[in-house]
């Protein structure tokens, strides 16, 4: 069976002001018109943060100078995709500069910065929701925050 292997990188900001963790969620222009880190499958012989970058690139206008990788963090979620196997492996980043604007592709149609109390709002599958969970655990840690 093939599985289909995607990558993406869950985008972070912090207010320098708060402890509030926001996250980059991105709505896709088909149905069922869900919310999403950016991310994408992989071309013919691209590496899996190759194709991180370039998707994350492609589908926000964020390129790498926009951001720094959290390198120890990886997490891999499995799902079935239009009755496919997909396999989507995402990276984390901290949004460093804040002059950098989103643009979307036409894959998207709109983009939120949401808390992670706010996330199931926006996103359906149990398996993104906990991906999210990691995510905020690991920066809590990573950042001495207080939640």
């Amino acid at each position: 069976m093939t599985v289909f292997k995607a990558a993406g990188i869950i985008i972070y900001t912090t207010a320098s002001s708060s402890n509030d963790i926001k996250f980059l969620l991105l709505r896709a222009s088909d149905k069922p018109y869900h919310w999403t880190p950016p991310k994408g499958r992989l071309d013919p012989g691209e590496s899996i943060m190759d194709a991180a970058l370039r998707e994350t690139k492609e589908e926000s206008g964020l390129s790498q100078s926009c951001y720094k990788l959290e390198n120890d963090f990886v997490e891999k979620l499995y799902y079935k995709a239009h009755g496919a196997d997909k396999e989507c492996t995402y990276h984390l980043a901290r949004l460093t500069d804040s002059s950098c604007q989103i643009t979307l592709s036409e894959e998207h149609t709109e983009y939120k910065w949401v808390k992670l109390e706010e996330v199931p709002e926006y996103c359906d599958k149990e398996s993104l929701r906990e991906l999210f969970v990691k995510a905020h655990q690991y920066l809590v840690n990573k950042l001495k925050l207080s939640v």
